[in-house]
């Protein structure tokens, strides 16, 4: 049985500086990546091509790890920042042990970027996808169980992350502030 997991969240929120330094600020790709909690950049293959892999070790006892191949691109006739699924390099294969799951997933963001006097209103909206085994120690649990479970754990850590990157944004952001002020 393969386990679908999807989870999507949507947040708005207000960057602390105008919109050019707040483009150019997201627009390093390979540093705002790390602002994800759970993700962690796997290899760049470019400036604008990255591998991600989603880790987490759910119910105290299951590693999860969801690989994602991605590229980021700014559209500056929108001012949105894209983040878009890719398949340039071969896939993860699926693997399942007793304590440990691992497949290829997508993982898509946008983040649209409107001009707010001296700050920054961003409208921000993450997805992460995948069809993961299901754990071995599972097995004696009726699927849709297992279904709900994973949905639940799913729903719960993609607010998470978005939370998380917005909060780690900012705070990164500040610092590199004051760093450079003093």
């Amino acid at each position: 049985m393969t386990l679908r997991v999807a989870g999507s969240a949507q947040r708005s929120f207000t960057f602390p500086a105008d919109l050019p330094t707040t483009r150019a600020y997201f627009s390093q790709f390979n540093h705002i990546l790390h602002f994800l909690p759970h993700i962690a950049l796997v290899k760049a293959y470019s400036a604008t091509q990255f591998r991600l892999v989603y880790q987490t070790v759910e119910l105290g006892v299951y590693q999860v790890k969801i690989y994602c191949d991605l590229e980021g691109s700014f559209d500056e006739a929108r001012q949105a920042l894209h983040f878009r699924s890719t398949h340039y390099q071969p896939p993860i294969k699926p693997d399942v042990t007793i304590n440990s799951l691992s497949a290829q997933g997508t993982f898509t963001s946008q983040s649209d970027f409107h001009a707010s006097h001296d700050q920054t209103r961003i409208d921000y909206a993450i997805q992460l996808q995948a069809n993961l085994p299901k754990p071995i120690g599972l097995s004696l649990i009726p699927d849709r169980v297992v279904e709900q479970i994973a949905r639940n754990i799913t729903v719960w850590r993609i607010r998470e992350i978005a939370d998380g990157f917005i909060e780690r944004s900012i705070k990164e952001y500040k610092k590199e502030v004051r760093k450079n002020h003093f």
